[in-house]
């Protein structure tokens, strides 16, 4: 689209921010992962720069497990403003060990919205490490559910044109 989607706006309100107040309803912390962090110091949240540069989205997964302390992180990706707290309890109810959970809405498969543990840091790093920064090729190599999201088509679509973004505003 040509600029940082994350700071797009429906009904007024930056896409990030409609995310961030989503995921608030269930989880006690929230970061932004994000090379820019001085674009999002308004949302008052830690930002976490990327380890591998240039990685893509797989890198900032990979700096987010580098950074909490918890045994998952929940992702989803800055143009998936409508994200909704049903998509997360959907996760939510079927977590497993050692196990990435990804939203599959009955099409296609959403990498980016999903659950990722903690442990899947070290196959990720060396993923990365061999210059590979594509999210369906890394899940090719680990243990991977899909979660059933498509009765939450809305809360899972991406936002990535302009005609897409002119259609919810």
């Amino acid at each position: 689209m040509g600029v940082d989607k994350a700071l797009l706006k429906v009904d007024g309100i930056t896409f990030i921010e409609r995310i961030a107040a989503t995921l608030e309803r269930r989880f006690f912390a929230l970061y932004i992962s994000s090379n820019k962090a001085d674009h999002y110091a308004f949302l008052n949240r830690p930002v976490i720069p990327d380890i591998f540069t240039q990685c893509g989205p797989l890198a900032g997964i990979h700096a987010a497990l580098n950074h909490i302390s918890t045994d998952y992180i929940f992702t989803v990706s800055c143009d998936v403003p409508f994200i909704s707290t049903n998509v997360i309890d959907a996760f939510l109810d079927k977590l497993e060990p050692e196990t990435i959970l990804i939203a599959d809405d009955g099409t296609r498969t959403h990498p980016l919205i999903g659950i990722y543990p903690r442990t899947m840091y070290n196959s990720l790093e060396r993923y990365l490490q061999k210059g590979k920064r594509y999210a369906h090729g890394f899940l090719e190599t680990v243990h991977v559910k899909n979660v059933d999201v498509s009765q939450f088509l809305k809360a899972v679509r991406n936002i990535n044109t302009v005609d897409e973004y002119s259609k919810q505003i």
